[in-house]
């Protein structure tokens, strides 16, 4: 080989050995330096709360969910005068089984003005972490929607929304989207509660234009108490049975019930339907839950056209609004 061509060879190759030398360098240097950085950024350590804080303090929960929980946030609302759960949860788009569902700490559906609930943006429920329990095993208690047009919950899914939760621990929280709070890990109150709301259904939809308890009578003028609700509703609204039973009564002069029906529902509760325009039932007859009894009006003592609904066991009326939701 000529010494010309050679001595480029060397001369390429030194070159080369350098530059090589100049990358590696380069590269060792920076890993140092981000060494460094990394070293020097303090590390973030998620909150945590014992099981007691995050069953019972609102705060200590919101906490404990915002970084742990993808696509939901959440809030802390303090009760305002004239507040209720169903309006509260009306306002932020979804059912009151949500707020139910987020605030393990409520024992009765009740809240008083300036008390600390938690709001989440979507609509969902937290899961009480158990002992044993599994992605897949949440994923499946939960599987079921609420309707046909629900999604099927997935341990993909779940595994997303809660991408902060890195370990299931017991007495920790997670968040279950588009789902109704499981019943059997409410405390014992909302558990009762609950259980009562499953024995009658809303006779119809409509606003709430009179509650349960003592009231100046809009007709009469005087203090008294009215034994049931009353929902405005057009007249010749369908009126459908809260519960199945027997038809007791169903009568176009009942009173100031005016046209009425009255329901045995055989378990020591009867219900009564007044005001009604129109009868669908007969005496004796047995019907079904939801099955349509009647068509509302303005029949009786009454102001404009509305159905006044009460519920009585053992003859003695009690607040509608403990059974239905």
């Amino acid at each position: 080989m000529p010494e010309v061509v050679r001595s480029k060879i060397y001369r390429w190759a030194l070159c080369f050995v350098i530059v090589l030398a100049v990358a590696v360098g380069l590269q060792l240097t920076l890993k140092l330096v981000e060494h460094s950085i990394l070293a020097s950024v303090p590390k973030v350590k998620l909150p945590t709360y014992t099981a007691e804080q995050l069953y019972s303090d609102p705060q200590a929960r919101m906490i404990f969910l915002t970084p742990r929980v993808r696509g939901v946030s959440f809030i802390i609302y303090k009760v305002q005068a004239k507040d209720n759960l169903w309006l509260l949860a009306k306002k932020h788009g979804y059912s009151v089984h949500t707020i139910i569902g987020c605030n393990p700490q409520l024992k009765t559906y009740n809240v008083s003005t300036n008390q600390k609930i938690l709001i989440p943006s979507k609509g969902g429920s937290l899961h009480p972490v158990q002992k044993g329990d599994t992605w897949e095993k949440i994923a499946e208690k939960y599987h079921a929607g609420l309707t046909d047009k629900d999604e099927d919950l997935t341990v993909s899914e779940l595994q997303k929304t809660n991408y902060g939760v890195s370990k299931l621990v017991p007495g920790e929280y997670i968040f279950i989207p588009r789902r109704r709070p499981a019943v059997d890990l409410m405390n014992e109150e909302m558990q009762n509660a609950y259980a009562l709301r499953d024995m009658f259904v809303s006779p119809l939809g409509g606003r709430i234009s009179s509650a349960f308890g003592r009231r100046k009578h809009p007709v009469t003028g005087q203090m008294s108490v009215h034994g049931g609700i009353d929902i405005a509703v057009a007249q010749g609204t369908r009126v459908g049975a809260a519960a199945a039973g027997v038809v007791i009564v169903a009568s176009y002069d009942v009173g100031h019930y005016g046209t009425a029906v009255f329901i045995d529902h055989q378990n020591g509760y009867v219900t009564h339907y007044g005001h009604l325009s129109k009868i669908l039932v007969r005496l004796g007859q047995k019907v079904r839950q939801g099955q349509i009894i009647a068509l509302s009006g303005s029949t009786g003592r009454v102001t404009g056209p509305h159905l006044h609904f009460t519920i009585k066991r053992n003859d003695v009326a009690i607040d509608p609004l403990r059974f239905l939701w």
